[in-house]
């Protein structure tokens, strides 16, 4: 029975993005899913003692599950808000067993699928979004898939995918994608080719489906995520002229933003003055819920009513305040905000901590430093789409945001602290695995050099 146990938890993460499709449907099978998460844990609780591994975003994380509880009860409409808080437990579930499967495995199966989902979102967006010019030949695809026609995907507008959200989520992809080609285009070459030609596809895949939104913050975003991947693997001469080279096309698009502060900047029917207006309407609201927030996902039933907008039309459903520091905010309160951006800052501290590692030991063409790259590029090109737009916390495509933090976590320890990987199904290894003890892990918040294991 504890062998069963100890499979389950080792492969949660796998079985929690197999019921993924269950969860993107309504009510009784997202039911079901969050029926799971609670299992999960107890049966974690049995083999191991501990309802979730100990780690760094502990306190963080348990700040943002308070917040949550306290924003749903208040919320005015709790349909509005239990599936967005369910998806946010999902993605903390999410994130909590790809750590329990790095502490016996390499992290880098969890990349595979991860990319993998990245392809298939893709090729969903061809036939589930109403692509614009230049790129509207892509709408040709969908009259082909008859079968395709007539799927109403979930979460959607009419069947059709916001070409916004799709370029916030493949933001987290596509760095993630070039830092593998880069970093690991050699050695692949040399023993894995077929794994080779799946990166370019993949690599290829995102970005050109990223541009093709037209979503300029996606593509702003791309563009810093992609230049922060580059600087991992280039020398520093020529950081010193990819730096150059990026101040200037700042003031360039500072002083074309000067010329046009209208649609033009944006791309899209709100653009930057509807922008302004959302996030002035955002800030009040925040002022008279700072601490608990209106409720998950309420802003864009309650901005009508108490905040009307005058440059944008009440038939506009406003998902978001188009900023995710804000939307949090709104969400969950300002405590909440704070275990939010508390999760960045962490993230950032233990990329810049297992680099650093990597680098004094010169490992730079160690696999992982290839992941540190790319986890580092698709966090920073998430926080830069941030800025305009927003994939909100619980939102369907949130767990991949998620799915970016538990690799962190893994990647970090794989680096600073690594352990023995046991196989799970071997009598004899399982014997002579060390006591699991969590008391030696570095306390939350605070990333130290100490394993999250006793060497007993």
């Amino acid at each position: 029975m504890q062998q069963l146990g100890r499979w389950i938890v080792i492969w949660q993460w796998a079985l929690l993005l197999l019921l993924l499709p269950l969860f993107l449907f309504p009510s009784g099978f997202r039911g079901l899913v969050t029926l799971a998460i609670p299992i999960f844990w107890l049966i974690r609780k049995f083999i191991y003692g501990k309802f979730v591994t100990r780690s760094p975003y502990d306190l963080a994380v348990l700040a943002l599950l308070a917040m949550i509880g306290v924003s749903t009860f208040v919320s005015f409409d709790i349909t509005l808000s239990l599936p967005r808080a369910i998806g946010i437990l999902f993605g903390i579930a999410l994130f909590y067993a790809i750590l329990d499967f790095s502490s016996y495995f390499s992290p880098w199966p969890v990349v595979g699928v991860y990319l993998v989902g990245g392809v298939l979102l893709t090729l969903i967006s061809l036939v589930g979004v109403h692509w614009l010019p230049p790129f509207d030949f892509l709408n040709g695809i969908r009259p082909w898939l008859p079968a395709a026609t007539s799927i109403e995907i979930p979460g959607t507008v009419g069947g059709i995918i916001n070409q916004n959200e799709l370029a916030g989520t493949l933001t987290w992809i596509a760095p993630l994608a070039l830092a593998c080609l880069l970093g690991l285009g050699k050695s692949l070459w040399i023993r894995g080719k077929l794994i080779l030609f799946f990166v370019i596809i993949a690599c290829f895949l995102t970005i050109f489906a990223l541009i093709a939104t037209s979503s300029r913050g996606g593509i702003l975003a791309l563009g810093v995520g992609s230049t922060i991947v580059i600087v991992f693997f280039i020398p520093t001469r020529w950081r010193v002229v990819l730096a150059v080279g990026l101040v200037t096309l700042v003031l360039i698009a500072i002083a074309f933003g000067m010329r046009s502060v209208n649609n033009d900047v944006m791309g899209d029917t709100l653009g930057l003055t509807g922008r302004v207006e959302i996030w002035s309407r955002a800030m009040i609201a925040i002022g008279d819920f700072p601490l608990t927030g209106m409720g998950i996902n309420s802003f864009r039933q309650v901005v009508q009513t108490i905040y009307p907008l005058f440059a944008i039309p009440a038939d506009i459903d406003l998902a978001h305040a188009h900023n995710h520091l804000l939307q949090v905010a709104l969400d969950i309160g300002l405590p909440g905000l704070v275990a939010y951006i508390s999760i960045w800052i962490i993230s950032t501290a233990l990329l810049w901590e297992a680099r650093s590692k990597l680098v004094r030991h010169g490992m730079t063409d160690d696999p992982n430093y290839s992941l540190i790259a790319g986890l580092a590029g698709a966090l920073v090109a998430g926080w830069v789409f941030g800025i305009f737009d927003a994939v909100s916390l619980g939102s369907r495509p949130s767990f991949m945001w998620w799915m970016l933090i538990g690799l962190t976590g893994s990647v970090y320890y794989a680096v600073i602290s690594p352990v023995t990987r046991y196989e799970p199904d071997s009598p004899a290894q399982t014997a002579e695995r060390p006591t699991y003890d969590e008391s030696t892990v570095p306390p939350p918040i605070i990333p130290t050099v100490t394993s999250r294991y006793s060497k007993s």
